[in-house]
């Protein structure tokens, strides 16, 4: 199984002259087109949030309109930017709502059960996992401890040394990663955020962030209306007929 993995797209609206905003979109239509062409295919391709740059129904839409361009399957879920209802409205092929007011759900039919977990808090752009998500995701992966299991949220679990998301932190990450300790058969755990690509061990398992989608890593807020400079990257993760996760970062110059 060949899974793709992107993240923070900040795609805005369909027609804006925001410099930035019509480079993030090139940049995910380079990306697309890079990814169309690999042989073999990817079964799957992962995206772990902030898909729009204001979270309005407008920004979506045109995500969508591009998203919707990729010859496989893709999955969701929400970063800060996204607002939780329209991602669910729009993206009603790419996420669900199976836990009650967020964006979190099942995968089936692969080689790998995949979780869409949403990691937003209620404030702030960090991670928060609440108590009912934390029950979910428990009950999820009790049902099945013997087919391998991934994660995908938007939040890195643990600090990465980058000031600005350390800083946000991850309030409940020591409760999370119990839970994580506590299931072997947890192969990865994918996220964004950050927009650099990492590959950290972190409670008995990997996590993978992924690489900049053409923003600086800063956390840019896109505030100041200056083209974003760096070229487009994402993570392409290889699940052998051996049990092996073998990872890679494709840059597209």
């Amino acid at each position: 199984m060949r899974i793709v993995q992107i993240s923070d797209l900040n795609i805005g609206a369909k027609g804006d002259e925001n410099p930035a905003a019509k480079k993030m979109a090139e940049n995910l239509q380079l990306t697309i087109a890079n990814v169309n062409q690999l042989t073999p295919k990817p079964d799957l391709v992962l995206i772990n949030g902030n898909i729009t740059n204001d979270g309005s129904p407008e920004s979506a839409a045109h995500a969508r309109e591009l998203l919707d361009t990729f010859e496989m399957p893709y999955k969701l879920v929400c970063g800060p930017q996204d607002d939780r209802r329209t991602t669910l409205g729009v993206f009603e092929h790419a996420c669900a709502n199976e836990v009650g007011g967020v964006v979190s759900y099942m995968v089936e039919g692969f080689d790998l059960r995949i979780i869409g977990l949403d990691s937003l808090g209620h404030n702030g752009t960090g991670g928060h996992i609440c108590q009912k998500r934390l029950n979910w995701v428990n009950e999820r992966l009790a049902e099945n401890q013997t087919k391998p299991t991934l994660i995908f949220m938007h939040h890195p679990p643990m600090k990465l040394g980058m000031q600005a998301a350390d800083a946000e932190g991850f309030n409940n990450a020591d409760v999370f990663g119990q839970l994580v300790q506590h299931y072997s058969h947890i192969k990865a755990i994918f996220s964004g955020h950050v927009n650099f690509a990492s590959h950290t061990c972190w409670n008995e398992t990997v996590v993978s962030t992924a690489p900049s989608m053409g923003m600086e890593s800063a956390l840019d807020t896109m505030e100041t209306g200056e083209a974003v400079s760096g070229a487009p990257a994402y993570n392409i993760h290889h699940y052998t007929e051996f049990g092996d996760l073998v990872s890679r970062t494709v840059y597209l110059d």
